[in-house]
């Protein structure tokens, strides 16, 4: 049996937009990144829950330009707090709607 094989063997079934759509978890997930220091890991967790929602919705509800919800995406992207705390507020608030 080839390594390839074997390695896929392994895997298991997951579906991101379950887990995503837990904003306790993502932000548990969010603040472990950031006590470690791990800036980057943090904004990709953002950037992760925020793939799931509609970017037309956030930018109405909560006055995120559409273009910066996309720029979060970039690998590069360096958002300020203020961003960051707008994110937030949109994924709890969105997955809260998501849930029930």
């Amino acid at each position: 049996m080839s390594l390839k094989k074997a390695a896929k063997a392994h895997l298991l079934d997951h579906d991101t937009s379950k887990t995503l759509s837990n904003s306790a978890l993502v932000f548990a997930t969010f603040m472990e990144c950031l006590e470690e220091g791990d800036s980057e890991s943090a904004r990709e967790v953002l950037a992760a829950s925020l793939r799931h929602l509609n970017k037309a919705e956030i930018e109405r509800k909560y006055r995120i330009p559409r273009r910066t919800a996309y720029n979060l995406l970039l690998k590069n992207a360096n958002p300020g707090l203020d961003v960051v705390a707008k994110v937030c507020l949109a994924i709890k608030q969105e997955s809260a709607k998501k849930a029930s």
